[in-house]
């Protein structure tokens, strides 16, 4: 999907694994929410450069070559700052040091599960 410059998405998610991002995303879609899917850090900061803020970014922190979910947040942030940030992962049961602003949730989990922490990190 092409977004022009004054979109504006629900979720930025950013999943390198191209079957756990589609199914997210279509979770997320009949959940209502308007999605935009990355399959890196890199295609997802053009994404950012270019739009309206996203309301929240779900990104894995593992996203195979190039930068992790971690740095792709930091980045993200310095482009938006404030952005809410949801971490998943398969390979982490828990992530450390979260803001009141960002959430961690370990693969696998289901999308109410997910559709929680988008709303806990809106708030």
């Amino acid at each position: 999907m092409v977004i022009s410059e004054e979109a504006q998405v629900d979720v930025l998610l950013v999943e390198d694994d191209d079957l756990v991002r589609d199914c997210l995303a279509e979770a997320l879609h009949d959940a209502g929410l308007d999605i935009e899917g990355s399959a890196s850090g890199e295609a997802a900061l053009m994404v950012l450069r270019r739009v309206t803020a996203p309301k929240v970014l779900v990104t894995d922190i593992n996203l195979g070559h190039g930068m992790d979910g971690l740095a792709f947040a930091r980045a993200a942030r310095e482009v938006h700052p404030g952005l809410p940030v949801v971490y998943i992962s398969g390979r982490y049961a828990e992530l450390r040091g979260l803001t009141g602003r960002e959430r961690f949730l370990p693969k696998p989990f289901t999308a109410p599960t997910l559709l929680r922490a988008i709303a806990d990190v809106q708030t």
